[in-house]
């Protein structure tokens, strides 16, 4: 499962990030800490059967949402004298359960507990099968509690058309992860238990009912229907089990003779085609890294509504409808991570599984390094460093300043969601980087290998993983796993270096300045062992140590060198999840910046840079070398992550040659360093760089029309209402260009576009537009009694729907208007959440609060 990567999806990511536990200061104090308390321990649930197998016959009442249908479920007891079966089962009724042969059964719907109790005819033992049938119906959407934004779904969701959203397609979607399928079917809703599947359901024409496996039959009914039957005949967790109903086209493809099918909405096959071109490709990549063929009679992902980003249903992955987009949004972004994560957990997720929840890095950290390998393998090395490895560092870092602080592996959590946190997704992504550079690269695809073929449709814990890189390669990794995966924290280095020329030595002192924290209940470490590459270039040439931290407080290394380092990278790549402090003077800083092989000790150098620039007591002279040679940075880096990094750090710094850079820099190659060249120059206020906005809104990228239509606004140029309405009437993929001119209005801030933003924010308009409109209706409706009260009434309606876009939205055009009055309603929208969301709606509103008091 992966979330979306859409910037509000990103926003409240990162914001929930910080939910599981309270934020605290990073530093401690001297005194007296009192202890956090731990939540529970979660233990694998017991189980007295092993099914074998569950087949699913439904029919959906659209009017109720709910589903109709029989389970026949088929299992062998796991004790003797089995006579009493027990399934997870909530929200349903249930009409009659029978043996096979029709016998009926006694039974006892628990709702309360979740569960239905079967009274089976007499006891059997583990030498027996035995099948129960059951036929029940849903009792509509499952109770799962709502979020801020809702959630994943759960059991079964029903999509219907809607007053505000008229143009909404009709589906029904499940989803499974982590405990929900039982909201839809009866079963052992645990991921210890793996069994085959199959799946009958009659539709409607003309939907199509897309599920597990393959697809042995579809036929037509003399009633106006249609059957689908699916069988997936290799076993697998309950979770995985999907269904999906709409009206679809599908794009097909193949790997090797396998069907790889996405599932697209008719009006969007031609983006489709766009979007999914690279999927074929990953199949056979992942299929040859890891040693392992694609293992399933098919692979289809298809889009759905509602979704928030991708769940990896066994053989049939489930895709948030935004991973669409049209050739003109590959200037920017593609949806290849979201696609290549859920893709890769067809191995690690599907092919292996976790046995309990404390182990979902088994899944999710496994998917999110493999999205970064797709990466690695299409775009090349400094992609990958500079947006994989820097990018799953810098989310755990931020995590961590936040104050969320566990290992990867624990076994207390209050619910299995609360494990989908920086810890799944890109800290433990980073330890496997990490893994991999220790094994090297040849031992890691060995162990990989293993790891899948030894575990192959069977549940796994984490020494199991252990294990298997043990006996692939010889290697003992039980230090690295208690270090990194059963333990908390990193290490915090500070590094001085000291050249003696009369022994041609540099020596590097690394100590280890990380302390535990007594607040916390978790283990930590105390010191750090790690392999870490040391880059050191002299006038000859550049060349890479490896050297061994030991888990002690100070080391120092000796290299042998002709001449003084004009360049020390400590760690080479990046690789070592740490906090570094390795002061430099400004002139090694400028020459790492310009020399250095490596793009992450360019990327180091930038930032340390830019905090010299920063800082209070920086000399004019200092200060103007500074500048040249970030200004040079942005020009000249070969690599676009750079140089938009040395856009960023441009911004705000009144210089004449930070200007000329910057404007230099809107003409890059790059979309995303010409959008951010944009962004910092707006952020100086300077009207007379207008002409240079006007000209961008011309730009093929959206990225750069969304930064030129604000940085228009600000400029308050007599041109700009005129120029940004016509971006109201341009025809662009999901209305980007209309929301650009929106947003470039709320810049504006001319009374004039309040009508405007009155029409888009009306319904029957993308969700999306309305958003940019209740914040276009904030900026410039102060003066308008309609505006408070208007605002104020769709932000209520959104926090009843659970509606992201138009909540922002709202959030947002209440502050702008009137920060105080809003503060009042947006504290009874706070009141009205559960509990478990107050907390991240107050750091969303903080962060707005916080954006409207520094916009110019």
């Amino acid at each position: 499962m992966r979330p979306g990567r859409s910037f509000i999806r990103s926003l409240c990511l990162l914001l929930i990030l910080s939910l599981s536990v309270s934020a605290r200061p990073v530093q401690q104090a001297a005194t007296a800490v009192q202890r956090r308390a731990l939540p529970p321990a979660q233990y694998i649930p017991a189980r007295d059967y092993d099914a074998r197998h569950y087949k699913l016959d439904l029919r959906f009442d659209w009017e109720r949402e709910q589903a109709l249908g029989t389970a026949t479920i088929t299992f062998a007891p796991l004790t003797s004298n089995l006579s009493r079966v027990e399934f997870d089962a909530a929200n349903m009724t249930f009409a009659s359960v029978t043996l096979a042969d029709g016998r009926p059964l006694r039974f006892e719907a628990d709702e309360a507990k979740e569960k239905l109790r079967i009274t089976l005819d007499r006891a059997y033992q583990p030498t027996d099968e035995v099948t129960v049938v059951i036929n029940y119906r849903t009792n509509g959407p499952q109770k799962q509690p709502a979020g801020i934004f809702g959630t994943f779904g759960g059991g079964l969701t029903f999509i219907k058309p809607t007053a505000d959203d008229p143009n909404r397609p009709r589906q029904i979607w499940s989803q499974g992860e982590t405990e929900y399928n039982h909201y839809w079917f009866p079963c052992f809703d645990h991921p210890n238990d793996f069994a085959t599947s199959e799946l009958i359901a009659t539709v409607e024409k003309p939907f199509t009912v897309i599920s597990n496996g393959k697809l042995v039959e579809q036929r037509d009914n003399p009633d106006g229907t249609r059957t689908f039957h699916w069988v997936m005949d290799q076993p697998h967790a309950t979770y995985l089990t999907s269904i999906i109903v709409g009206e679809y086209v599908p794009i097909e493809m193949n790997y090797d003779g396998i069907p790889v099918i996405s599932y697209v909405y008719p009006n969007e096959v031609e983006q489709g085609k766009v979007s999914f071109a690279r999927i074929a490709d990953m199949v056979r990549f992942f299929s040859e890294k890891t040693g392992v063929r694609y293992p399933y009679a098919k692979y289809a992902q298809t889009i759905v509504r509602d979704f928030g980003g991708g769940m990896e249903n066994i053989s049939a992955t489930t895709l948030t409808d935004t991973a669409v987009h049209d050739a003109r949004t590959e200037l920017d972004q593609t949806s290849d991570g979201l696609i290549s994560h859920e893709l890769a957990h067809q191995w690690f997720g599907d092919y292996v599984t976790c046995r309990s929840w404390s182990d979902i890095w088994l899944n999710e950290s496994f998917a999110t390094y493999f999205e970064a390998m797709w990466t690695e393998h299409r775009l090349g090395r400094d992609e990958f460093l500079y947006s994989e490895v820097k990018g799953n560092q810098e989310a755990y870092y931020e995590a961590w300043r936040r104050g969320l602080r566990r290992p990867i592996v624990t076994k207390h959590y209050n619910n299995p969601d609360d494990l989908f946190d920086v810890y799944a997704y890109p800290r433990g992504a980073a330890v496997l980087h990490m893994l991999r550079r220790a094994l090297g690269e040849e031992n890691w695809w060995r162990a990989i290998h293993h790891y899948l073929t030894k575990y192959a449709h069977h549940p796994v814990q984490t020494e199991e993983f252990r294990i298997a890189i043990e006996e692939a390669t010889g290697q003992p990794m039980d230090w690295f796993f208690d270090q990194w995966v059963y333990k908390m924290g990193h290490p915090i280095f500070r590094v001085t270096k000291e050249y003696d020329p009369s022994k041609k030595t540099l020596v590097l002192t690394v100590k280890q300045e990380q302390k535990p924290d007594p607040s916390e209940p978790y283990p930590q470490n105390e010191f750090f062992r790690a392999p870490v590459e040391i880059e050191i270039g002299t006038s000859r040439g550049t060349r890479i140590e490896r050297v061994w931290i030991e888990p002690k407080e100070e080391q120092k290394f000796y290299f042998a060198l002709d001449s003084e380092p004009l360049l020390v990278n400590f760690d080479y790549g990046g690789a070592l999840i740490k906090e570094l402090r390795f002061e430099k003077p400004v002139s090694e800083l400028v020459y790492q910046l310009r020399h250095d092989e490596d793009v992450l000790g360019r990327v180091w150098a930038l930032g340390e840079l830019k905090a010299k620039l920063q800082a209070k007591d920086v000399a004019e002279a200092e200060k103007e070398q500074i500048i040249g040679a970030i200004g040079e940075s942005l020009a000249k880096d070969a690599f676009w992550g750079v140089r938009r990094d040395a856009a960023a750090a441009l911004e705000g710094v009144r210089s004449e040659a930070a200007r000329k850079a910057l404007v230099v820099a809107t003409r890059d190659q790059k979309s995303l360093v010409r959008a951010r060249a944009i962004r910092a120059l707006a952020a100086t206020g300077d009207a007379t760089l207008a002409p240079i906005y006007q000209q961008a809104l011309n730009d093929q990228s959206y990225a750069v029309i969304d930064a030129a239509a604000e940085a228009l606004g600000k400029t308050r140029s007599s041109e700009a209402y005129a120029l940004l309405t016509k971006l109201l009437d341009q025809q662009s993929w999901r209305q980007r260009i209309r929301i650009a001119g929106l947003r470039g209005l709320a810049e504006l801030g001319d009374p004039r576009a309040l009508e405007i933003g009155m029409r888009y924010a009306q319904p029957g308009n993308p969700f999306e537009v309305r958003g940019a409109a209740f914040a276009l209706i904030g900026a410039v409706g102060k003066n308008d009694p309609r505006a408070f009260s208007f605002l104020s009434e769709q932000f209520n309606r959104a926090l009843v729907a659970r509606n992201q876009a138009l909540m922002i939205g709202a959030i947002e055009g209440l502050i702008k208007l009137d920060a105080t009055r809003a503060k009042q309603v947006l504290e009874e929208g706070r009141h009205s959440l559960p509990p478990q969301a107050q907390d991240l709606f107050q750091r969303i509103v903080g962060n707005l609060m916080r954006e409207a008091n520094t916009s110019p």
